[in-house]
């Protein structure tokens, strides 16, 4: 299994012979508004451009997956992703609640099941619900989504957590389902007002310390109500002892990650990553 951070949430995932692509943001750097209002300094969104290894990664995908895309949640299908969805006819796999409204932009929806397994191609898809924030206004603001289990023969499992708090569904996701790999938010996204909409670097790596497979950070330095940086992430994660286990990708990096082994250190091919400082094992991690 491969898995390729191009930038926010938006990731691809080779899995048997699947290329899912996650939550399409493919805008030019600030083509989308800011997300904070109330600061001496307002940014426009995406704070950074896709990698320059997007558009060969992107050219390969053959479904979608969508998180959650209603409430004007751009940062995980903004325009420009619908737009070229659309233009390729590429099929977009989605829960239920969103499928009319991905319909009637013209693109090609295959709904999942709203409660348990759904099977596309030898694909394993379970949703697992998300608490975009908490309280009276965020609850009614967001748009909270379901995160996904995929399993497919002879790959590890993958657990992508979508836009989520840390919550007793996500927490049992990975204590009794036990993914060999989890794609979790730790950007600490918040607005003006109320509390974070994702999870921080703390319960990001609370998460891991729960669980025991692999763990990638995501949602990470492309949005200005992010905070949480790269450096100061890997730095708790090494503090915690949780080396190779927690992995903190820079845009355009990809992991492989190996069933047929049974340690987590280096091994292998690199899947062309860039290695940035610090950052441990973006080889092909073995995997039980």
């Amino acid at each position: 299994m491969k898995i390729s951070q191009l930038r926010n949430a938006t990731v691809l995932v080779e899995i048997g012979p699947h290329r899912l692509l996650v939550d399409p943001m493919l805008a030019k750097q600030g083509a989308l508004p800011s997300l904070k209002w109330f600061t001496p300094r307002r940014r426009r969104n995406p704070l950074v451009d896709l990698p320059p290894q997007a558009p060969g990664l992107l050219d390969t995908a053959t479904r979608a997956l969508i998180t959650h895309c209603r409430k004007g949640h751009f940062d995980h299908l903004d325009r420009a992703g619908i737009r070229w969805l659309r233009e390729r006819q590429l099929p977009v796999l989605c829960m239920p609640e969103d499928a009319e409204h991905l319909r009637r932009r013209g693109l090609a929806v295959e709904a999942l099941a709203a409660e348990g397994t759904s099977t596309v191609d030898g694909l394993r898809i379970s949703p697992v619900p998300c608490l975009h924030g908490e309280g009276w206004m965020l609850g009614r603001l967001m748009a909270h989504g379901h995160g996904y289990l995929i399993e497919h023969p002879g790959e590890p499992s993958l657990y992508i957590a979508g836009d989520t708090v840390l919550t007793d569904d996500v927490r049992r996701c990975v204590t009794d389902r036990r993914p060999a790999v989890s794609i979790v938010p730790a950007g600490g996204a918040a607005f003006d007002l109320g509390g974070e909409l994702i999870m921080d670097g703390a319960q990001a790596l609370a998460l891991a310390l729960a669980g025991d497979g692999v763990f990638i950070a995501n949602h990470l330095e492309a949005l200005d109500h992010c905070p949480t940086r790269r450096d100061s992430l890997r730095a708790q994660a090494a503090t915690r002892g949780l080396g190779a286990r927690f992995l903190v990708p820079e845009d355009g990096d990809t992991m492989c990650f190996d069933a047929g082994r049974t340690d987590t250190s280096p091994a292998g091919e690199h899947c062309g990553a860039r290695r940035p400082p610090a950052t441990p094992a973006l080889d092909t991690i073995g995997l039980p």
